[in-house]
């Protein structure tokens, strides 16, 4: 895997569109298709308002988002934090079927970014989250 972009960042709202705009550029260099450009730009909206609204609860850190591609197969892309521990893969899916008072609120993000990788991967490394979003470049934009 060739690394195509790092972005290293406060986690403030005011820098998203700075890291949306690193990782959309990093994924057409690395051959994902305009149709899926899309998904990837919400499902990173997703994750790092959550990892700015949560992870450091009243405290200042940085985000660091790594895109790297074998330009035939994959793209990936890798969020890391210094915030509280968060698996996001543990969190399970949501009630989609239920009716309104039925559901839960919260998870409907998690669950879309789930949906739109083909693998999401998490681990804890010392004091850093990394959370790992592995997207095909040869299948369907959302399953």
């Amino acid at each position: 895997m060739k690394t195509i972009s790092t972005t290293v960042l406060p986690a403030k709202l005011e820098y998203l569109s700075a890291f949306i705009e690193a990782v959309t550029k990093a994924a057409i260099h690395g051959g994902v298709d305009r149709k899926r450009l899309f998904y990837i730009e919400l499902a990173m909206e997703e994750v790092l308002t959550n990892i700015m609204y949560y992870a450091y609860e009243g405290t200042e850190g940085d985000i660091g988002v790594v895109c790297r591609s074998d330009s035939r197969q994959w793209f990936t892309i890798e969020i890391t934090d210094r915030g509280k521990a968060f698996d996001m893969t543990a969190v399970p899916s949501p009630n989609l079927t239920g009716t309104l008072s039925e559901r839960k609120i919260g998870g409907l993000g998690i669950h879309f970014v789930k949906t739109l990788a083909n693998e999401v991967l998490y681990r804890r490394e010392g004091d850093r989250n990394i959370l790992e979003l592995k997207i095909s470049l040869h299948s369907p934009a959302v399953r």
